[in-house]
């Protein structure tokens, strides 16, 4: 199985997210491909490419379809930052999703409750017997590498939350560990292609109204955290287990 080439495409949504991701993965051969800044890497058996993106659910999905049309991985991984919804994760805190809800076309004044299953899309944590594996790579980057991991869901919407009333309420309606604008849209993009899928979110902000000052201060330093435990999990032998 270790000898079958893996293909790994990397949405990236802010341009500093694509500069780490670039930077710390060691990705090369940079070009544009349909309008599109692209950057690979291929060592033994994986394959990995990176996209600008750009910010949203339009531009992210596009990306998404583009990579998975030109490059054809295996894997699409949705990457960047994200606000924490809940006290027991922190700053610099990395959460893979199950689960990724859109709050946005929610009607009404108020959030409703979860939404049906078409305002969901689920990552391979979804599996249990991924999950496990997951799990088991969580334990060692905590000893490793002393970052904190969770698998959780997702609350989704192109609206910055920073206010605790917005925030204990996505938390609450969703379960909800973190909030950013686009997971959602990589994986119903990677669902609808049959292509499994994964996201990696770093806390940058607590979703509250320090929120702009937070994320400016630790967008950086949170994907300094990020990156190298993606190429942990990529180029060591974890994304393997998953094939």
């Amino acid at each position: 199985m270790y000898n079958t080439k893996i293909k790994v495409g990397i949405i990236c949504p802010l341009d500093d997210e694509y500069d780490a991701c670039k930077e710390i993965l060691g990705l090369k051969n940079e070009l544009e491909l349909s309008g599109r800044v692209v950057s690979e890497r291929k060592e033994n058996n994986i394959e990995v490419y990176a996209i600008k993106a750009g910010v949203g659910k339009i531009n992210c999905s596009s990306a998404t379809q583009l990579v998975i049309d030109k490059c054809h991985p295996d894997f699409i991984i949705d990457t960047g930052v994200a606000g924490s919804l809940t006290k027991d994760l922190d700053i610099f805190d990395i959460v893979c999703a199950e689960h990724s809800y859109e709050y946005d076309p929610c009607s009404g004044k108020k959030l409703g409750k979860i939404p049906s299953e078409d305002d969901e899309s689920c990552t391979v944590m979804n599996d249990p017997f991924y999950k496990k594996a997951f799990q088991e790579f969580s334990n060692r980057i905590r000893e490793i590498m002393a970052i904190n991991i969770r698998i959780g869901n997702v609350a989704c919407g192109e609206k910055d939350v920073k206010n605790r009333q917005l925030r204990q309420e996505l938390h609450e309606n969703f379960n909800g560990l973190v909030c950013n604008w686009e997971t959602s849209a990589v994986l119903s993009v990677a669902s609808l292609n049959r292509v499994k899928a994964f996201s990696f979110r770093v806390i940058s902000d607590l979703a509250d109204e320090d929120m702009k000052v937070s994320f400016d201060a630790n967008c950086k330093p949170a994907l300094q955290k990020m990156f190298p435990v993606l190429k942990e999990f990529i180029f060591r032998g974890w994304l393997n287990r998953f094939y």
